[in-house]
């Protein structure tokens, strides 16, 4: 990644930070109260839903619905359900995944390991890493 790379992701950060403080700034009082009694709600809503609820449940219930009520008929809220995150679609066949193994086929056996070399021989040298071979010599150099 490159400077300049770094400082548009930087600037990007920044103007994000300050768009979500003038909107907290610019927020009215009513709106922070309705979304705290909408906080409360989905509280007592998850005590209830574990059985967990106070005892006043009822009583917190109606207090909280009033607020949100009262703060509705002062201003707009906005009171659409917020979509759940779309599912990442999933990878086109054969992309990054081996093919399905035909029906009615097991896993293959893993390959045998190589024999032991005789008592007293000498074994061969390891072959090379992939990639960290010399090439061959060329035609007619070898004696």
């Amino acid at each position: 990644m490159g400077f300049l790379d770094k400082a548009k992701t930087f600037a990007d950060q920044a103007a994000s930070k300050i768009d979500a403080a003038v909107s907290d700034a610019t927020a009215s009082p009513s709106t922070k109260q309705a979304e705290s009694a909408f906080r409360d709600l989905g509280v007592l809503a998850y005590l209830e839903a574990t059985g967990r609820a106070p005892g006043n449940i009822e009583e917190e219930r109606a207090r909280l619905h009033a607020a949100v009520q009262a703060v509705e008929a002062h201003s707009a809220l906005n009171l659409a359900l917020t979509p759940p995150p779309a599912a990442a679609p999933p990878p086109p066949a054969g992309v990054g995944a081996p093919p399905p193994a035909p029906a009615g086929a097991s896993a293959p056996p893993p390959p045998a390991a190589a024999p032991p070399p005789p008592a007293g021989a000498s074994a061969p040298p390891p072959p090379p890493p992939p990639g960290n071979v010399a090439p061959p010599p060329p035609p007619g150099s070898v004696g």
